[in-house]
């Protein structure tokens, strides 16, 4: 009687399975099996629930929301189509492909590649998408402006955020009651090459923003949308300077004893802290108000586009005040950690 699988059943399952799941999932099944048909069944009726399970550790639904408006409003310019369905297939195919890629992450990923190669899969759904509606449904395709020009520049951006901050904002443990000095040291030696990559990554990000706002400054379009490409440019500009002069690192030198490292890493993360709380301000407010400038106050000036003038600021606004409030509970955990540094003791490696 055969105790484990023919190798290309085996192979199918260990693909379709996703890899965070992967060994303990296939560990069941091999103990489960009595023969290819039954393990293979066994597979297709746990991979749903799997596959939901792994939905739920990689999917926020703040996050979700952030990014639904900013394909909707931001790549595909939900506002410029002849029907707000146009803006929305993209926008739901590039969820999809990006949540289905996030689900089938590999354990130990080189995060430039691995993140290069999310973007080219979703762009090549959306350019797939399109090609079906202009044989099937013509009046849902994107503008060639949009096309040519919201489409690229997004997933550019798009390629920035996700390679800024490819698994979540990363949040040392807690301790309760002592740390040892390598410890300490290597938790200081994370946090400062985790900053210092998002940073780089950020101030490239912001400067490619400023120049690819250039055209709309000096092009042919409405004055309020060259005011408004101006103004976006500008404060992307003014994010880099910030960042330059605010957040840049300041390494915690390592001759410092355990008393000194502790201070100036709380030093650091309250520095860390107070950019957080005042996020608002000097990166969510400047941005939206460019973004306002060129994408919504146009719609003013058409007494038939108030309405979705009006809707197009509710919607502004309610993605700035997410992106506080998020910002507002990173300081909170900031906060947190700062005074688990404060009651914490030296340790001794034993």
């Amino acid at each position: 009687m055969e105790t484990r699988p023919p190798e290309i059943v085996a192979s199918l399952v260990r693909v379709l399975v996703p890899p965070a799941s992967r060994e303990h999932v296939l560990g069941d099944l091999q103990e489960r099996y009595r023969s290819p048909p039954q393990y293979l069944a066994d597979a297709l009726k746990a991979l749903p629930f799997i596959i939901a399970s792994r939905l739920r550790r990689t999917t926020h639904p703040l996050g979700l929301l952030l990014a639904g408006a900013f394909f909707y409003w931001a790549v595909f310019w939900g506002n410029r189509q002849e029907s707000w369905v146009a803006a929305l297939i993209p926008t739901l195919t590039t969820l999809v492909l990006l949540a289905v890629r996030d689900v089938y992450r590999a354990l130990a990923p080189r995060w430039a590649r691995v993140i290069a190669i999310d973007i080219a899969v979703a762009a090549s759904g959306v350019l797939l998408s399109q090609l079906i509606l202009a044989a099937t449904a013509p009046g849902l395709v994107l503008t060639p402006m949009t096309l040519g020009v919201g489409f690229p520049l997004g997933f550019v951006v798009l390629f920035f955020v996700r390679w800024q901050s490819p698994t979540g904002i990363h949040q040392p443990r807690g301790i309760s009651s002592g740390i040892s000095m390598q410890e300490l040291r290597t938790e200081i030696v994370h946090y400062e090459s985790t900053i210092r990559r998002a940073i780089r990554i950020e101030t490239g990000a912001c400067i490619f923003v400023a120049i690819a706002f250039q055209p709309v400054l000096w092009g042919s379009a409405p004055l309020i949308v060259r005011i408004g490409g101006g103004f976006t440019s500008a404060a992307a500009l003014f994010i880099a300077w910030h960042l330059y002069r605010h957040a840049r690192v300041q390494p915690i030198p390592e001759n410092l004893g355990f008393t000194d490292s502790i201070a100036a890493y709380r030093n650091d993360l309250e520095r860390r802290r107070r950019m957080s709380r005042t996020y608002g301000w000097w990166y969510v407010a400047p941005l939206a108000m460019g973004i306002w400038l060129m994408g919504i106050a146009p719609l003013l000036q058409r007494p038939d586009s108030l309405f979705s003038a009006a809707l197009g600021t509710i919607i502004l606004a309610a993605v700035s005040a997410i992106l506080v409030l998020v910002h507002r509970g990173l300081a909170q955990k900031a906060q947190q950690r700062i005074d688990q540094l404060g009651l914490a003791s030296e340790k001794t490696q034993g």
